[in-house]
């Protein structure tokens, strides 16, 4: 896996793309939930103060939503972009010709996915912590680590949207449509299907499409404050509970994943 990894890096590490992705992701993800101070800063309630969005425990939250949206921007599009160029520039076909197997060139795309995931987690506890540690008066080790299982959800997030940015890669191949497809579904497609399923059902299996899964790992903290008109309306919680979330989360990323490597292993390089 360390061989196929390098390869990786050798491969992208100069790749214009992957490094303004990457320099906009390390820049901007752990310091833009700053600009929260001035927008929120005398905001009524029941809305929370600005405060609220750096301190502990709720730091957590606020952070990976945040987070949220920079992994599946930014680490999604490079996902994509990583396998889709490798196949309009012929790279591809280059790398099983000179030796590697169909298994170890699907394994490298793997372990790019893993070691995004990790990246993107790390960047996340370190910057999540150091907020907290800046903004929190009277922190302790145990107010510190009380974020209900952030970090593995976190982490669950990273490889949910990852592993179906690969899947669709690997199925449409090409950059422009696979790209197009992949922001389509996330952020019109599926809500879309769901406004559709929730008015013609109105239960909650309108919470378990795969990207309201995925997204529900870190959802937007201001969904879990009370808003009883919205269940009453409803008839149940619009936010899927965090084992609920876990649980469906690695069922879709398996289901990605095995999609990926039985179209991999059928198509054409």
């Amino acid at each position: 896996m360390r061989t196929l990894l390098k390869l990786e890096w050798l491969k992208f590490r100069k790749n214009s793309v992957v490094i303004a992705l990457s320099a906009i992701f390390v820049a901007l993800f752990p310091l833009i939930i700053l600009t929260g101070k001035k927008v929120f800063a005398n905001v009524p309630p029941p809305m929370p103060g600005s405060i609220t969005f750096y301190e502990f425990p709720t730091v957590w939250d606020y952070q990976g939503y945040v987070g949220n949206w920079f992994v599946s921007f930014c680490l999604g599009f490079m996902m994509v972009y990583m396998i889709t160029s490798e196949v309009s520039n012929r790279t591809q076909r280059q790398s099983i010709i000179n030796g590697l197997t169909r298994k170890e060139y699907w394994m490298s795309k793997i372990s790019v996915l893993l070691s995004l995931s990790f990246v993107a987690t790390l960047m996340y506890v370190v910057s999540s912590i150091l907020l907290g540690l800046i903004h929190t008066d009277g922190y302790d080790f145990e107010i510190i680590w009380d974020n209900n299982f952030a970090i593995p959800r976190f982490f669950m997030m990273c490889l949910g949207y990852l592993s179906f940015a690969f899947f669709v890669a690997v199925w449409i191949r090409k950059g422009t449509l696979a790209i197009l497809v992949y922001f389509s579904y996330i952020m019109f497609i599926e809500p879309v299907i769901r406004a559709i399923h929730l008015y013609y059902f109105n239960n909650r299996s309108t919470l378990f499409y795969p990207m309201n899964v995925v997204e529900d790992l870190m959802p937007n903290p201001f969904f879990k404050l009370p808003d009883v008109w919205l269940e009453k309306e409803w008839g149940f919680k619009i936010l899927l509970s965090h084992t609920e979330a876990l649980g469906f989360s690695a069922l879709y990323i398996a289901l990605f994943i095995s999609l990926s490597w039985w179209i991999f292993m059928k198509k054409d390089i």
